[in-house]
């Protein structure tokens, strides 16, 4: 199992928003601007804000003036929370295994490799959560 690409485009759609607001450019964004300029097609979009929204992070309004806008501040908005609204909990790793193998050996071993994965991912969650959306604006600043 791995993550799927709509991880890295969700970062980039809040990065996108959070960008243009902050610049004062806009309220709210178009789900249709943000399908053109960042290129992802509206049925993937679809699916980014939809979980986005329901993990908080941003809001949508409809209508005339209406669009998609940041929920909360950014700087209170983690890479990590991104990444949890998109693959909610889903392990990168598949540690279940199915081998014919009996025994200590096999089984030891099937347990050291689940242990390093899952230390693996942990770390790097750990890593993502170091990260705000506000600390990747102030970068671009730089």
């Amino acid at each position: 199992m791995s993550y799927s690409i709509s991880v890295s485009k969700a970062i980039l759609v809040v990065i996108f928003i959070s960008d243009k607001i902050r610049q004062r450019m806009f309220d709210f964004i178009s789900a249709q601007m943000i399908s053109k300029v960042l290129n992802i097609p509206k049925p993937t979009l679809v699916k980014i804000l939809r979980n986005l929204t329901h993990a908080g992070i941003i809001e949508t309004k409809e209508g005339k003036n209406g669009g998609i806008r940041i929920a909360k501040p950014i700087g209170k908005i983690t890479i990590l929370d991104v990444f949890n609204a998109m693959e909610q909990e889903k392990p990168l790793f598949q540690t279940t295994f199915n081998i014919a193998a009996e025994g200590k050996r096999p089984s030891n071993a099937q347990k050291s490799v689940a242990n390093l994965l899952e230390a693996s991912e942990k770390q790097m969650k750990l890593a993502l959560a170091k990260k705000t959306i506000q600390d990747i604006l102030e970068e671009l600043d730089g």
